[in-house]
């Protein structure tokens, strides 16, 4: 019968390896994620100015949709048509829930006709807290 040998580990020591893969696979995913979050925000629009405004805490779960000038949507940096957006919506209600928010960041450009499809679309989806991105008119 063979018997343990005490060359190898020490007893009561554990492998740290997987331990510290699965810390550098969080750290890469917040990375990421909090980069994309960022960028959603970030992309050059000339906003519609409005006379009042209510700020709004940064929320996690937003759902942005960016409306170029030239009326194209764009979710996460990728432009999207109306069978993706309302995939991705769908998505967005079934992950967050019926009041899940939906924020527009639309170019002041654009007319209401194109953004118009994006609010029946969150709301065939069954979210009905949308939003526009505005920038207030200073006094």
């Amino acid at each position: 019968m063979r018997t343990p040998s005490r060359t190898g580990r020490s007893d009561g020591s554990a492998n740290m390896t997987p331990m510290i893969d699965v810390v550098f696979l969080l750290i890469i995913f917040f990375l990421v994620s909090s980069h994309l979050a960022r960028q959603e925000s970030r992309i050059p629009l000339d906003l519609p100015v409005a006379d009042a405004s209510v700020d709004q805490p940064p929320l996690n779960d937003v759902f942005t949709i960016n409306v170029l000038p030239d009326g194209a949507w764009q979710v996460s940096g990728t432009e999207v048509d109306r069978a993706m957006l309302d995939r991705l919506l769908q998505s967005h209600h079934g992950e967050h829930g019926p009041d899940a928010a939906v924020r527009i960041r639309t170019d002041r450009s654009v007319a209401y006709g194109q953004v118009e499809p994006l609010l029946r679309a969150a709301s065939g989806a069954g979210l009905w807290n949308a939003s526009f991105a505005v920038y207030q008119e200073t006094r």
